[in-house]
This record gives C-alpha cells, sequence and structure tokens, in this order.
C-alpha cells in the first residue's frame, strides 16, 4: 500500500512548531514564536509517513522531493479595477475574523476543528495568555474546553468522537487535509508520538460499506494515490474508487450540511485523480459528471441577492433568517470556490454570491455566528482569495496584514441582505 503526499497534486505546506517537542507547551509555546509555513513545489514520488525530524529554532527548512526542472511560471492576466475592489472588500473581511483568534478556554476541539478549517495553517488560538498556532496545538492533544481530541488506540493513533469531538467519522482527518497539512506532521498523544500518515491508516481501517464515508473520502482522496488499494479491520479490500462509489449510492439531501461536504469529497476525489495524470475513468467519470449536474443545479436554485438555497439543494429557499443564509451559503459557496474550474471564477452568478457573503459577514461582523457555519463561510472566502487573486495559504497574516485596521470595506453597497426582516 503507497501513501502518497499531496505534494503530488498540489502545493502543500509543512509546519514547523520550533523543536516539535512531546509535550503540548513546548509546541504551542514554539507555534507562537518560530512557527512558520514553507510552501514546496510539488513533485513526483513518495514522502514518508513517519514522523519528521524536530529542527532547533532557527533552521532552515530543508526542501522535500523539489521537481529538478523548474516549471515555467504561468503568466495569470491582470486583475481589472473591479476585482482588485473585490479583492480588497473580502480581505477586510476575513482580516476582521483573523485577527479575533478564538480561545482554548471556552472552545471544543470540535470548535477548534472549525476554526482551522477558516484559515487552514495560519489559524492563532489564544491559550491563556499565549497565542498559538490552532493545528498545533490540536496535533499536541491541547486541551480545548478542558477536553482532548486524540486518544491512544492499539499502537495507533485515535480521535474521540461525539459532542464536542469529531461529528463524523474522519473529520479531523478532512480538516488537515483541506488545511494541506504534511503527511509527515506530528501527534503527540500522552508523551507518544505518531503522525498523521498513522491516522490515514487508521481511517483505512475503519472503512464500513454502508456508512457515511465522506470526511475519509476528503482526507483519503488527499493524502493517498488514486490507485491505493487496502484492507479494512475486517479484511475487505478498499481503494478510493470504492469510496467514491460508496459515497456516489448515497444522498445528497440529507447528507451533512446538506450534502455540500459530500460534494467536496467528490471534488477532492476528482481534482487529485487529474492532478496525478490518470484517466477520469469508471468512478471518477460517474464523479465528474455528477459534479457538473450539480454546479448547473446550484446556480438554478440561487437567490436574486447572490445567495444560495436556504433549503440547501432539496429547493429553492429564501428564508430570512441570518444564521441559516450564513451556514447555506457559506457551506455552498466553500464548494464551489473550490470545485468550479478556475476559468470560472470570475462567472457573474458566482461574483454574486462572494459579494452577498462578505456583506453579510461585514455588515453582522459583531454578531456571535455560531462557529460551524463561521469556519466554512471563512474557508469559502479564503478559497476564492486563494484562487482569484492568489492568496497565500501559510502567509495570510502577511496578506491581510495591510487590512487588519480597514474599516468599511471598499465599495460596498448598501442592500437588503434578505428579503424579510432579519432573525435578530
Amino acid at each position: 500500500m503507497s501513501v502518497r503526499s499531496a505534494v503530488l497534486r498540489q502545493p502543500f505546506f509543512l509546519l514547523i512548531a520550533g523543536c516539535l517537542l512531546s509535550s503540548v507547551d513546548a509546541m504551542a509555546e514554539d507555534a507562537t514564536t518560530t512557527w512558520r509555513a514553507v510552501i514546496l513545489e510539488p513533485a513526483d514520488g513518495p514522502t514518508t509517513s513517519e514522523p519528521a525530524h524536530p529542527l532547533p529554532p532557527g533552521s532552515q527548512i530543508p526542501a522535500v522531493n523539489e521537481p529538478s526542472v523548474a516549471e515555467p511560471p504561468v503568466v495569470e492576466p491582470a486583475l481589472t479595477p473591479e476585482q482588485l475592489a473585490l479583492r480588497d472588500r473580502l480581505r477586510n473581511c476575513l482580516a476582521y475574523y483573523f485577527y479575533r483568534p478564538d480561545s482554548t478556554q471556552r472552545r471544543s476541539p470540535w470548535a477548534v476543528m472549525h476554526a482551522i478549517i477558516g484559515f487552514g495553517v495560519d489559524t492563532r488560538l489564544l491559550a491563556g495568555d499565549r497565542e498559538v498556532n490552532a493545528i498545533a496545538w490540536l496535533c499536541a492533544n491541547g486541551p480545548c474546553h478542558g477536553m482532548q481530541l486524540l486518544a491512544p488506540a492499539a499502537s495507533s493513533v485515535g480521535v474521540r468522537n461525539g459532542p464536542g469531538y469529531q461529528g463524523h467519522d474522519g473529520q479531523l482527518l478532512a480538516i488537515l487535509a483541506q488545511s494541506r497539512v504534511k503527511i509527515d506532521y506530528p501527534l503527540v498523544v500522552q508523551g507518544q508520538r505518531f503522525s498523521i500518515g498513522e491516522l490515514v491508516r487508521a481511517e483505512q481501517l475503519s472503512c464500513r460499506a454502508g456508512t457515511e464515508l465522506t470526511f475519509k473520502l476528503i482526507g483519503l482522496a488527499h493524502y493517498l494515490d488514486p490507485e491505493a488499494a487496502w484492507r479494512n479491520d475486517q479484511g475487505e479490500a478498499w481503494n478510493v474508487a470504492r469510496l467514491v462509489k460508496e459515497e456516489l449510492a448515497q444522498p445528497i439531501v440529507g447528507a451533512a450540511c446538506g450534502g455540500t461536504h459530500r460534494l467536496m469529497g467528490f471534488s477532492y476525489a476528482v481534482h487529485n485523480r487529474e492532478k496525478s495524470g490518470r484517466p477520469l475513468d469508471g468512478q471518477w467519470e460517474r464523479a465528474k459528471d455528477y459534479l457538473e449536474q450539480y454546479h448547473a443545479y446550484t446556480f438554478r436554485l440561487q437567490n436574486a441577492d447572490g445567495s444560495f438555497s436556504t433549503s440547501w439543494f432539496a429547493r429553492r429557499g429564501d428564508q430570512p433568517d441570518l444564521d441559516r443564509r450564513l451556514d447555506t451559503t457559506g457551506h455552498t459557496l466553500e464548494w464551489l470556490a473550490y470545485s468550479l474550474p478556475k476559468t470560472q471564477l470570475s462567472d457573474p452568478r458566482l461574483v454574486r454570491a462572494v459579494e452577498y457573503l462578505i456583506d453579510l459577514m461585514w455588515r453582522y461582523r459583531g454578531r456571535e455566528w455560531d462557529i460551524g457555519p463561521r469556519g466554512h463561510a471563512i474557508h469559502a472566502l479564503s478559497l476564492y482569495d486563494e484562487r482569484a487573486f492568489d492568496g497565500r495559504l501559510g502567509q495570510r497574516a502577511e496578506d491581510l496584514a495591510a487590512h487588519r485596521r480597514g474599516g468599511r470595506p471598499a465599495e460596498v453597497v448598501e442592500r437588503p441582505l434578505v428579503s424579510g426582516a432579519p432573525s435578530r
């Protein structure tokens, strides 16, 4: 069985929390001072699933599997004045949330995972009077509202499920995959050191037919070679194509968060198959056709103000409740911002959705949004910033620094955000 890094398919980010020591305090302390993210070039060939060797603070990060011949840079067309204005509005909005980190004392592991989904490897947390990197804290099993997410499990690493912990099997792996954390990044449980590669293996072993495999698909499609095959702990044969097939047999309507996460799983599988250079045949072809149908259907359900249906994919919906609108438009735009071809990022329908979400999150920025929908809405804008405006995951603080004291985003159009009165 071959475990391959996400570097095969897209740039990935190696998180360094100084000397990656086994204690939470040391790991978190380093996260406040010497943590850095290095963007590495995509390359062919597997990388190890063993933990990375610790590096002393200030050390140079060695290149991993860099290509011997650099690819010529892709020259992107210059942004139009309208696009520049949208980028500034978007980044002003992101900066407001980025510079207001959540607290480990207040937030459970589930909530911290949803803080991480927004800004990925750049996410910060307050741990007492210190500011720490959220992924370093979570992977070191730092306490979140007095709860620890990771647990030892039969010579490997386990993830606790239940209220305040994982809400779905494979959720932590999916969050790490979407944050593009390197597969050999360490996990520390009761002084024992594991890696994300071992978490990948644990998720492979627990695959079951007829169950929700949505979050496993996101994580395993990202970290595994598309042709990877394995056996679960009951001896059943599995591969990525079977995960796709199992998920295609499940409905969208009624699935987690309206089905947007299931669609994201298909998108990860198709995208990474394409990046591997292999043909989109079999289950990948089915998934691609399915996604294209849902892209068209989603825009047919879009509301006139740019928001997406508050009834998810079941029917048209335009409920006035602001929390519902953030939840549905945030999740739907998150999936579209990741899965649509880059040539469609300037589609007026998608731009209207981006504008709507910026306006909603900025106008009600003092509102106590639920952290789950808020995290996915931030991720939607972050993804759009990365793909449309070359925002840099791993360097978010630098990109947003100029917007930190930004007041009202430029060119905000005062228009009703809902057809009726706000919910509160």
